[in-house]
């Protein structure tokens, strides 16, 4: 399975609807993210969002026996990525598309200005939808509890393009 690095909007859909257990499932070993991510994470924490508190206890520098992996830059190619991409975006999504652009990684995200920039660079992409796509492709879960959980999502305010996930499967 190739690696996966994911912002903080599908993190922050499953641990709305307290399902961070399927990304565990279906990621844990190929599943990373950023510092900035982090960072946007605790701000949502203190902004009022104890929800995502949830994710931030899936890093693995916080819990030994967390699925979700801290990646730095480690090059200069990757470093003058990431002041490329935040002239448009959020330091969350620059930081991911930066790292997946150069290491060829899958990036996750909802971010439209995000997926647009990673299409343009021909970056493979994913999001919430994608995931529970997998997860039902996968028999992690049937289609009725996805569709759930979608509905869920959009009850905590996720803007999905569909409410169900029938026409897919």
């Amino acid at each position: 399975m190739p690696d996966y690095i994911f912002d903080t909007t599908v993190l922050s859909n499953f641990a709305a609807t307290d399902r961070l257990d399927m990304l565990d499932t279906r990621y844990r070993g190929v599943a990373f993210t950023t510092v900035e991510v982090a960072d946007e994470l605790r701000r949502g924490v203190k902004a009022g969002y104890s929800y995502l508190e949830s994710v931030l206890q899936q890093i693995e520098t916080v819990n030994s026996k967390g699925w979700l992996r801290l990646l730095v830059p480690n090059s200069a190619a990757e470093h003058r990525l990431r002041s490329q991409f935040d002239q448009f975006l959020d330091p969350g999504e620059a930081s991911c598309l930066a790292l997946a652009t150069s290491r060829r990684m899958i990036f996750v995200t909802d971010d439209l200005a995000a997926r647009r920039l990673a299409e343009k660079r021909e970056v493979p992409l994913s999001g919430t939808l994608g995931i529970l796509i997998a997860l039902v492709r996968h028999k992690a879960l049937s289609l009725k509890e996805a569709n759930a959980m979608l509905a869920a999502m959009i009850q905590r305010r996720y803007r999905s393009p569909v409410d169900r996930l029938d026409e897919f499967i």
